[in-house]
């Protein structure tokens, strides 16, 4: 992951099968980052129709490559596993530079939010990941969101399900 690689099929399908039946996925859940291939999707597709589970939208966030690498290029975590704080060196800096504001830990940039690491990422998504939109499309279930704003992609999202839900 750090390199920028996806997880095996095999281990990704074995914790989400078993996270889906955890009680508070009873009413629901969103699954952010997955699947991020055509032969997950199946998979997933599979998994929920033995569970009993419907799926009732796959959304598609389309944000510009430029501003992809800016936000996660510029985005620090704190260092510390208990705090883990996350702060952005352009939009939401620490108030002392490297320093966490919650616990005082070390802010560091992770391994996977390199330029290298972010490109190989984008790079797999394109080949990979981006074929999903048909299968999804195919299925009656995609929903394409161009927004480069949290609250309005939340809002368009909450819209559409609210719609999603009296069909």
């Amino acid at each position: 992951m750090d390199a920028g690689d996806l997880v095996p099929d095999a281990l990704i399908m074995d914790i989400m099968a078993k996270r889906f039946q955890e009680p508070d996925c009873q009413k629901g859940f969103l699954l952010d980052g997955f699947p991020r291939t055509i032969p997950q999707a199946e998979a997933l597709k599979a998994m929920l129709a033995r569970l009993g589970i419907k799926l009732d939208l796959a959304v598609s966030l389309n944000v510009p490559r430029e501003v992809i690498l800016d936000r996660l290029t510029t985005r620090r975590t704190c260092e510390n596993p208990k705090c883990q704080a996350i702060y952005n060196v352009k939009s939401m800096p620490p108030k002392t530079a490297g320093i966490c504001d919650k616990c005082g830990s070390k802010v560091v940039q992770r391994a996977d939010e390199t330029e290298e690491a972010i490109g190989k990422r984008l790079d797999t998504y394109n080949e990979k990941t981006a074929p999903l939109a048909g299968f999804y499309k195919n299925e009656g279930m995609l929903f394409d969101v161009n927004a480069t704003s949290s609250d309005t992609v939340v809002n368009a999202i909450k819209q559409k399900l609210g719609q999603t839900e009296t069909r």
